[in-house]
């Protein structure tokens, strides 16, 4: 059974201010994550000023859903506007996103595992500085890093629905014209305990890496590979990503003209890490 999404404009409005806030929280060197109180544990403020900065909060966040519901392009990115690269000195993911001239460029990011909410929220926090350096490391990268977009999803009903549920909350999105071009790329990236646990407890001489799977493979419920799994004489419809080369390597090769998900892959794949590695 096809696991059904939310509003899928809320997820795109959720998505956007996630980042935003992420952006303004590194800009001014805050903590990452915010601090979470207990439930049994008192908070030192009057409680009927917290009544009033939330009832404040709810209005302010209804406000801007609805600003944002009446015109998505209108969402400000609270970043200094940075001068384009001239075109022969720039990596490939740079030329991609200034050619097309996309707002956003990333990925469609389905989370699969709920075991353990603090390893998520480390898992998740590292996983975006791998991105994040691998544009500063890309020649003009500065130029398109405001434009870097993950909309993540989760929901606990995902958990074990495997690929097909993740696949089943991305055609609602498409649906619904809810994935900007800049994040369709035929493949989603998904992440499992499999992929959480690389990252987190990494293997010697093994980049920590994430599934990409491909949006046109029919998948049943509860499909996933092991990582014991023989290999396979013919494309899969997945491969394993390292998190280094996901949007400066891996992201601009989908967005090239008639490139899909298995020409990246042979049957030798391990994991892949780049062009000619």
């Amino acid at each position: 059974m096809a696991v059904s999404s939310p509003a899928a404009q809320d997820i795109v409005f959720g998505t956007r201010m996630d980042e935003l806030t992420r952006r303004e929280r590194e800009r001014l060197k805050l903590p990452k994550v915010l601090p979470r109180f207990k439930p049994d544990t008192p908070l030192p403020e009057d409680v009927t000023e917290r009544a009033v900065m939330q009832h404040r909060m709810r209005k302010w966040l209804a406000d801007e859903r609805a600003r944002y519901l009446a015109n998505p392009d209108a969402l400000p990115v609270p970043l200094t506007t940075k001068q384009k690269v001239p075109k022969p000195y720039v990596d490939a993911v740079v030329q991609v996103v200034q050619e097309a001239g996309y707002d956003d460029f990333g990925c469609v990011l389905v989370r699969l595992d709920y075991t353990d909410e603090d390893a998520w929220t480390r898992w998740n926090t590292t996983f975006h500085q791998y991105l994040d350096q691998s544009l500063e490391e890309s020649l003009g990268g500065e130029s398109i890093a405001d434009k870097s977009l993950i909309m993540t999803v989760e929901d606990e009903d995902l958990n074990g629905t495997g690929w097909h549920g993740a696949l089943s909350y991305y055609k609602d999105f498409c649906a619904d014209d809810m994935v900007p071009p800049g994040l369709d790329t035929g493949m989603i990236l998904v992440a499992d305990a499999q992929a959480v646990r690389s990252l987190l407890q990494p293997t010697p001489d093994v980049e920590p890496w994430i599934w990409a799977v491909d949006v046109d493979n029919d998948w049943k419920i509860e499909d996933q590979p092991s990582l014991g799994s023989s290999p396979v004489r013919q494309y899969p419809g997945y491969i394993r990503v390292a998190l280094s080369v996901v949007l400066s390597e891996f992201w601009p090769l989908l967005k090239s003209p008639g490139v899909v998900g298995r020409h990246l892959w042979t049957s030798d794949l391990g994991l892949w890490e780049g062009i000619g590695v």
